[in-house]
């Protein structure tokens, strides 16, 4: 390429002078600086390429931004009517009526005996308070086998424990435990052979009497021709009223009531009354051995 000489001002160039190719140097800078920054942009797209073209960027667990979705609300069941539909709401008053209905009644048969065990509470409360003060003889013979007999008794120590389920103010009562002791003039004594020692311990555990020397239960003792082991002189009695408000009745358990041994019986909440528990207080101060027929076997 052949640039034309730089002419003055003073001269005009002439035909000759003129070049033979047109070149606007403007022009040139130009498209010079578009071609370097297309070159810049191929470059830059060289290095953002992955240089493993089989790794792949996994969009799929991308979360989209949520759309606005409305929300549906069903019709309430009373705004739509069907015949089916009547038979069912019927259906459903009726076993909601027989549930509340049930309630109810397991509601005030538990209310009524828990009213019976309050009744227990009072007259044994009494009965306790007025035997204390009186002390009185009990004419029952109580025999623990053929040589060992508790008799000439006298009544000490009566005491009521009554617990409620929980300690809520309004809570009903669980059980009810009256307790009372007939106690001998003086200790006793049982013998049995040798052999018979784990049995007995366990008859003594069974009837709650107390042994004065446990050493003398000790199998690793010296033994002799007899085993004698002296009693404490109280024999314990109690009677327990434990409330069964699922099956709607009282539970008793006795020890020793009329003689040696563990009675259960089961009360009918409606048969506590003052008959009732003036029967049973005869028997706890031996004047009478008849149990009142109300309290049936269990």
């Amino acid at each position: 390429m052949t640039l034309s000489p730089k002419t003055t001002s003073n001269q005009s160039p002439s035909q000759e002078d003129k070049p033979l190719v047109s070149f606007d140097l403007s022009s040139s800078l130009s498209e010079i600086d578009k071609h370097l920054a297309d070159a810049r942009r191929s470059a830059e797209h060289e290095r953002l390429e992955p240089q493993n073209p089989e790794i792949l960027v996994d969009t799929s667990n991308v979360i989209a931004a949520p759309e606005s979705i409305a929300v549906y609300t069903p019709p309430q069941p009373t705004t739509y009517k069907s015949h089916f539909l009547a038979e069912l709401e019927q259906e459903a008053a009726k076993k909601l009526g027989a549930s509340l209905s049930e309630a109810q009644a397991l509601q005030i048969r538990s209310q009524n005996l828990h009213e019976a065990l309050n009744r227990i509470v009072g007259f044994f409360t009494a009965l306790a308070e007025f035997a204390n003060e009186m002390e009185p003889e009990i004419s029952r013979n109580y025999r623990l086998d053929a040589r060992t007999c508790f008799s000439n008794l006298k009544w000490k120590g009566a005491r009521l424990d009554a617990r409620k389920q929980n300690l809520s103010s309004t809570a009903l009562i669980a059980y009810v435990t009256f307790t009372v002791n007939y106690r001998a003039p003086e200790p006793l004594v049982v013998t049995r052979p040798w052999n018979q020692l784990e049995a007995l311990k366990v008859e003594l555990e069974n009837l709650r009497l107390g042994v004065l020397d446990k050493a003398e239960l000790d199998g690793k003792r010296p033994k002799q021709e007899w085993l004698q082991v002296h009693l404490s002189q109280d024999l314990p009695v109690f009677l327990r009223f434990q409330a069964n408000y699922d099956q709607g009745h009282i539970d008793v358990v006795s020890l020793n009531l009329i003689s040696f041994g563990i009675s259960s019986f089961r009360l009918n909440e409606e048969d506590v009354r003052a008959p009732l528990l003036d029967e049973i207080g005869r028997v706890l101060l031996s004047r009478t051995d008849k149990l009142p027929s109300e309290l049936k076997p269990a």
